[in-house]
């Protein structure tokens, strides 16, 4: 989104900002609810319209002075970031209720910026709507656009005119993939916090009260010439819990945050160090582990942890991987979000987990590397039968799979699995990178250059019946977290 124009929506809670965000993107980015005050951030995505792409940015509705709270304060304050970086301006207001007392003291603030300035009125999805639009004018910002963000009514044309208005912005470099990230964790863990502090300003609204962030909010930023895009997530409640309020707010928030995982090349967990390592965390992890991407534990707020000494770091890494063998492969670090602490280590360890990701190990290597393994430890006989593993290779990157090839896959030990994991994990140094062993009774040698060319399996095979194969081993396989 690096040097696009910016197409900013605003207004008073609950015009349907985020409705007609989601109707522009053509999906649904951002969460809606009736309730006023669920969109409290700037909410960034890209997008298109008749070949000309912008970036589009949704908004906390406007508070006056006389119900500011804390809150409140930080949710104006972001709105104001977000007209102050915009090129244009779509000011929303509800045609069904007519103009507010709130609508002509934001209006006054917005024309006091002399930026283009679009009023669009919602909520017009019946022809006595649409007539009422008149009633807008004294707003001084023209006459409004009547649409419909809940059923597209004028969208489209909405949408014609925001692109003519749009200044011309090129690029000057071509812009490198960005590394996509998800800080996830429980509420109130600081993931706002944190990204705040990577992106070098208040993006998002932070606040004690667990829940302030209830979407998942997109930011793009550069550390060391490399190119980011982070998303801070809703804290995730247990599922019971969510389910049992039957807050649709909640469930959504749940929703985009596991499509927010699904989305990242890397996740990061943060834990809160005042509360250490809980059940929930347990869950979060699985969820990461089932979509196969990179992950790192960071546990945050170490400025404030009590009574802690040289030890205490070690100590709470050997406590977490008593609760998991498999957190021997993980990142651990301990940082601070809000003093900045490891800060930079942090983004540094994102980098690497992102590239062993996607590493080639070599199919030479890989090779001799399990022959060697085999010949050292032997697999058992099991049910009778000798279980012989053959040969090994590489088929995907991103996640990494090695697939291994024997006449009983069913039969293959879990001991001598993680024998196998350990041994890959170590020799190949794919910490945090969600290593995959795939057992089968037919292997498909992949070259290198293959695997370097191709990160998607479905380029890699051909054929409905080989393709609902493989994603059944696939999913089928074991994936854990590497060191």
């Amino acid at each position: 989104m690096a040097n696009l124009p910016i197409v900013c929506i605003v207004g008073r809670p609950n015009v349907g900002k985020s409705s007609l965000f989601n109707r522009i993107l053509g999906r649904r980015a951002a969460v809606v609810s009736d309730r006023e005050g669920v969109t409290r951030d700037r909410h960034y995505q890209e997008a298109q319209w008749q070949g000309t792409k912008f970036t589009l940015v949704d908004t906390g509705g406007f508070m006056t002075n006389e119900q500011i709270d804390i809150l409140a304060q930080s949710v104006r304050e972001q709105i104001f970031a977000a007209i102050n970086d915009a090129d244009l301006i779509l000011f929303m207001v509800d045609v069904r209720v007519g103009v507010t007392t709130l609508d002509e003291q934001f209006a006054k603030l917005i024309l006091k910026t002399e930026k283009p300035v679009i009023l669009v009125a919602n909520k017009s999805e019946e022809a006595n709507d649409r007539a009422e639009g008149w009633t807008f004018l004294p707003l001084g910002m023209g006459t409004p656009r009547t649409v419909s963000a809940l059923t597209g009514y004028a969208v489209l044309s909405l949408l014609d005119e925001v692109v003519t208005l749009l200044p011309e912005k090129e690029n000057t470099k071509t812009q490198q993939a960005a590394i996509a990230f998800a800080i996830l964790g429980r509420p109130n863990a600081g993931k706002s916090t944190l990204l705040n502090k990577m992106l070098g300003e208040e993006r998002v609204v932070v606040s004690e009260m667990p829940g302030t962030t209830r979407d998942s909010i997109d930011c793009n930023f550069k550390y060391n010439e490399v190119y980011f895009k982070v998303t801070d997530t809703a804290g995730l409640r247990k599922k019971a819990k969510v389910a049992k309020q039957k807050d649709e707010v909640e469930i959504f928030s749940n929703m985009r945050t596991m499509e927010s995982i699904r989305r990242s090349d890397v996740v990061v967990l943060l834990l809160d160090a005042s509360r250490g390592f809980e059940i929930q965390d347990l869950r979060i992890i699985t969820d990461i582990r089932k979509a196969g991407k990179g992950f790192i534990l960071a546990i945050n707020k170490w400025d404030i942890l009590e009574n802690k000494d040289s030890k205490s770091f070690d100590l709470i890494v050997k406590e977490i991987r008593e609760k998991d063998p498999l957190f021997e492969w993980t990142p651990v670090i301990s940082i601070s979000a809000l003093e900045g602490l490891r800060v930079n280590r942090l983004l540094q360890e994102i980098q690497t987990v992102y590239a062993n990701c996607k590493k080639v190990i070599g199919r030479e290597r890989v090779a001799e590397t399990f022959k060697a393994a085999v010949e050292r430890n032997p697999h058992h006989s099991r049910g009778g039968h000798s279980v012989l593993l053959k040969r090994a290779c590489q088929i995907l990157t991103d996640p990494p799979v090695i697939a291994i090839e024997t006449p009983y896959p069913d039969l293959v030990d879990e001991s001598y699995k993680r024998y196998l994991l350990k041994t890959f994990f170590e020799e190949f140094g794919l910490k945090g990178a969600p290593l995959k062993l795939n057992f089968d009774r037919s292997l498909r040698l992949r070259s290198d250059e293959d695997l370097e060319k191709y990160h998607d399996q479905s380029l890699l095979y051909s054929g409905d019946e080989i393709q609902e194969k493989y994603k059944k081993s696939y999913n089928e396989g074991i994936s854990v977290p590497a060191r």
